[in-house]
């Protein structure tokens, strides 16, 4: 095939020189591999099999060019580059163009054995100096910054659409123009810009109009409403519109308080809202033997036979205890002004009872609730470990391998759940439906919202986890077994990945936990972690933070989209903070 392509080639040239043509020619300045380009995944491309192609950016700063191989669809012309997907294994690329000669690029001559799935490359090709000339049409570029991010824009009073992050890069004639920024809460700003002959950078900041509020109310875990609508625990602040509203602290077991006040734009009030007063009932608890400890939602009351009063109304969990004796778990409703009764007696028992909460792995674990939801974090004792890989499937950027000590702290026994997710948001992003499957479609930016209302309805300091912590309880922390996956070192027992997915996310703590007890670290969805992506230092660390600034943040974990390599505990890259994708969520840290 290859001396059939040089016999044309030559045949080719040699017609030039019989014509008297002028032969133009395409050079190769590089051919490389983009690590930190994550087009090929986020914009993915199937071949005929199904499975995932190399992309190949060619820049050429002409249109009109075609490409042969096992190329993969037509290639796409985007701002002086072609898009050229390939299958996977591909190293020979044929680039034709009606104003130059064919050229053959042979992958091998610049260190690339084959394309991979997944993998971005960049081709970099030259014209020849009497090539193609692009014409200049006149039109300059306004890079516009505008917060906030959701205004309505206006320029020359045709609407304009602005990426998440409030940015745009609009194509403007040169010359005056005039636009117009608004946005709800916000004083509305119209102008004019000069567009010159170079591209012209315009940040706008709206000034905003919103009164600042702080509401609070005494009673401890007291939730705060704003006309209906949940907008955290006591105290909080935040900014209204001007207008007419209703201030409520609401607590089970409690009577609400309310308050109505007007506000007026750019006001800054405090309101605060009595203590609130509880609805009581009484409990009679008759259990044998004497003096049997009696727990109500795990704190003690008193000893058995007593009758213990002023009790919140609602549904409560009683246990009763004594050494010697099994314990008894009762469930009571407490109405108001009435007494409940509980009689009964324990069963002896040859060995006492241990009341501490933990993990299968012998790990603590704290539950929390939210909105009729619960979710269990995991006490992570804090230790030293050797971060990174130095395995022949690892990775340049997992290297080098470092020590890094760590402090105490808790991690999510599973991904959030987008049940979790709904109960805190009021929505679910979710491309595979279901309250116990990890949700996905989540930016960084959007799990940062995630956790400011969590942190607002639980009066926690909730977050994400940093990379080192991450890949510290991936490990199994400082019960760690060694194993290349999160908690085994076959890939089927704790994971859901490429060869067992089924296309698609499964319902969390469906696979073998690892040595904390924690779920899914490996497969599944991918999961944001806090910090900036950077290169790591040989340097020995104390509880690491990542870069102070960057483009993309870590992901961490592997994915139901993804090969068994990529879902090893020191598997490591980055997205955009902005990035949404069907195999990405998160994991929480506390």
């Amino acid at each position: 095939m290859v001396q059939t392509r040089r016999y044309f080639y030559c045949v080719f040239l040699m017609l030039c020189v019989a014509l008297g043509l002028r032969a133009q020619e395409l050079t190769v300045k590089r051919m490389e591999v983009a690590p930190m380009d994550l087009s090929a995944s986020t914009q993915q491309r199937n071949d005929r099999n199904g499975n995932p192609c190399a992309l190949v950016k060619v820049q050429l700063a002409t249109a009109g060019a075609s490409f042969e191989g096992n190329v993969i669809g037509d290639a796409e012309f985007k701002k002086g580059e072609y898009w050229v997907y390939m299958s996977e294994g591909s190293y020979m690329l044929n680039v034709k163009h009606a104003s130059f000669l064919p050229l053959f690029v042979n992958f091998r001559d610049f260190d690339i054995k084959e394309v991979e799935s997944k993998v971005t490359y960049v081709l970099t090709l030259v014209m020849p100096q009497s090539g193609p000339v692009p014409v200049d049409d006149g039109m300059r570029y306004l890079a516009l910054s505008v917060v906030p991010a959701n205004s309505y824009v206006e320029i020359d009073g045709l609407e304009q659409q602005l990426d998440g992050d409030g940015t745009a890069m609009i194509r403007l004639s040169q010359g005056s123009h005039s636009y117009r920024v608004k946005a709800t809460g916000y004083a509305e700003e119209t102008g004019t810009v000069q567009i010159g002959a170079d591209k012209v950078t315009k940040e706008i900041r709206l000034q905003s109009v919103l009164a600042q509020v702080r509401v609070s109310c005494p009673t401890p875990g007291a939730q705060i409403y704003v006309n209906d609508q949940l907008k955290g625990t006591s105290p909080w602040s935040g900014t209204l519109s001007a207008g007419n509203y209703l201030f409520e602290a609401r607590l089970s077991g409690y009577r609400s308080g309310r308050q109505s006040e007007t506000l007026a734009e750019r006001a800054n009030r405090q309101i605060e809202i009595p203590a609130l007063v509880a609805i009581t009932g009484n409990l009679d608890v008759s259990y044998k033997p004497m003096n049997a400890e009696v727990w109500l939602d795990g704190k003690k009351l008193g000893t058995s036979p007593d009758v213990f009063r002023n009790i919140i109304v609602g549904t409560h969990e009683v246990e009763l205890r004594k050494d010697g004796y099994k314990s008894e778990k009762k469930t009571v409703t407490i109405s108001e002004g009435q007494t409940a009764s509980l009689t009964g007696s324990l069963t002896a028992s040859a060995t006492s009872n241990s009341y501490a909460s933990s993990a299968s792995s012998g790990a603590s674990i704290e539950t929390f609730t939210v909105n009729g939801v619960s979710f269990n974090m995991v006490h992570v004792e804090g230790g030293t470990f050797q971060m990174g890989s130095n395995d022949s499937d690892a990775s340049s950027n997992e290297q080098p391998v470092h020590q890094v000590t760590l402090s105490t702290y808790s991690i999510g026994e599973t991904e959030v759940t987008q049940a979790l997710w709904e109960a805190v948001m009021g929505s679910n992003p979710s491309s595979f439906k279901g309250s116990n499957l990890p949700v996905e479609e989540v930016s960084w930016d959007d799990c940062q919202t995630f956790i400011r209302k969590l942190n607002q309805l639980t009066g926690k300091r909730f977050r994400l986890p940093t990379e080192a912590e991450w890949e510290y309880a991936a490990r199994g922390g400082n019960r760690s077994r060694g194993y290349k996956f999160s908690g085994s070192n076959t890939i089927d027992e704790v994971a859901w990945c490429w060869d067992n997915r089924g296309k698609k996310t499964h319902a969390v703590k469906t696979k073998r936990a690892n040595e904390l007890g924690l779920y899914n670290m490996s497969g599944n969805v991918h999961e944001w972690c806090q910090d900036w992506y950077g290169v790591y230092s040989s340097n020995s660390q104390t509880n690491p933070k990542g870069p102070s600034s960057a483009t993309f943040r870590v992901y961490r974990g592997g994915s139901w989209g993804d090969y068994a390599r990529q879902c090893r505990v020191s598997f490591r890259n980055g997205f955009t903070p902005v990035t949404r994708c069907n195999y990405l969520g998160l994991r929480l840290a506390l």
